[in-house]
């Protein structure tokens, strides 16, 4: 996090070395953003339809696909 922005890159970074070991997303989320930050992404995953939409978008699509390699299309 910069000047308290949220930096995608370093997050991304960050879920690539993740060992999950158990734990779920909303942890990762915890330990990764601030409380601020954290709320505001749970609230969205809480909002199926925005969740949806997000999935959806292009940016999503780089980001899994940076993450787990492939097309992202699934």
């Amino acid at each position: 996090m910069e000047n308290g922005k949220f930096n995608v890159n370093e997050l991304i970074k960050k879920a690539e070395k993740a060992d999950t070991d158990g734990r779920d997303v909303s942890d990762f989320i915890d330990e990764n953003l601030s409380q601020s930050q954290a709320q505001a992404v749970k609230k969205l995953l809480a909002d199926k339809e925005k969740t949806n939409a997000l999935l959806n978008s292009d940016a999503a699509k780089e980001l899994f696909k940076r993450l787990f390699g492939g097309s992202g299309n699934g």
